[in-house]
């Protein structure tokens, strides 16, 4: 009798462990599956913008960088000196949607003047980055927009979209060759605002 408890007791309590750490890995396929993007919901008149970032990074961090030509910045495919990322848009409700690009700076990792930055944005287009922003210098916006770019931050690229897409960006930041330093660090996040009607 006992040995017939003991088993149904041992087979429950396998079970349950089952369950457990079947459901640990679900929920940790969600969290990974779903890291690296950003929803900003229009609520109003129902549309969706969704930031999709690569690497799990929301922006482009550039340590110990030196300066660089305007020709070589706008090519450099060199690990962790470009950023891409994607804007979806899923109109919903809405007619249209105007967003814009805006660059964030992290004032306290980022010993370079705005002056000294370089800052060029391109759109792919037919499987071909074109160039849409740039390269110019990092100019702080001194009012809001009327999208929520906050002062501060530097509106980069503008769009009005009346259908549902998906836009992929690649963002370059580098140090200008006639920059007065002869080495430093410029880290900014990239965020979306948008307006829906």
């Amino acid at each position: 009798m006992e040995t017939k408890n003991s088993r149904k007791a041992f087979m429950v309590l396998m079970a349950s462990i089952s369950v457990l750490v079947i459901g640990f890995i679900i929920t940790g396929f969600i969290i990974f599956s779903i890291k690296g993007k950003k929803i900003i919901e229009e609520e109003e008149n129902g549309a969706n913008l969704i930031i999709t970032y690569t690497d799990d990074r929301t922006g482009l961090k550039m340590m110990d960088t030196h300066p660089t030509t305007d020709e070589l910045g706008m090519k450099n495919l060199t690990k962790g000196e470009y950023f891409d990322f994607s804007v979806d848009v899923d109109l919903d409700n809405a007619a249209r949607v105007e967003y814009e690009i805006a660059l964030v700076k992290n004032i306290k990792t980022s010993s370079l003047t705005n002056d000294d930055v370089r800052v060029y944005l391109e759109k792919e287009e037919s499987g071909t980055y074109t160039k849409v922003f740039g390269p110019e210098k990092f100019t702080p916006l001194t009012k809001k927009t009327k999208y929520g770019s906050k002062i501060g931050t530097m509106v980069v690229y503008k769009l009005k979209k009346s259908n549902s897409t998906s836009d992929k960006y690649r963002l370059r930041i580098w140090m200008s060759e006639k920059a007065k330093d002869a080495t430093g660090s410029f880290d900014v996040d990239v965020v979306v605002n948008g307006k829906a009607e």
